[in-house]
């Protein structure tokens, strides 16, 4: 399985816009077995592709999660807008470092 993480926001704008993406084969034990958890208690499949707040704020950060397993799914969404395993796949991504790609 590979996730790819994409932010933009807060008060950079789209140029701090920042991506990490993972194969978790290739992560830690633990990070692995608890990204695998999450994506599956969040159902991806059953989830709009867009989560967002109805009156974000300029502050805020805007998510974009692809999973890739067999199917590609993308979601899109604020964290306060989020099933709680999203921030918590965010929270463990974004300790990786960005990709450099550009």
């Amino acid at each position: 399985m590979r996730l790819s993480l994409h932010w933009v926001g807060g008060f950079t704008g789209p140029a701090g816009a920042q991506t990490v993406s993972v194969e978790l084969e290739r992560l830690p034990a633990a990070d692995a077995a608890r990204l695998h958890a999450l994506v599956a208690a969040l159902d991806p499949a059953h989830l709009p592709a867009s989560l967002m707040k109805p009156h974000p704020q300029p502050w805020d950060f805007v998510y974009t999660l692809t999973i890739e397993n067999g199917q590609r799914r993308q979601l899109r969404f604020h964290t306060d807008a989020a099933p709680e395993p999203l921030g918590e796949i965010v929270d463990i991504l974004q300790q990786y470092p960005p990709d450099n790609s550009g």
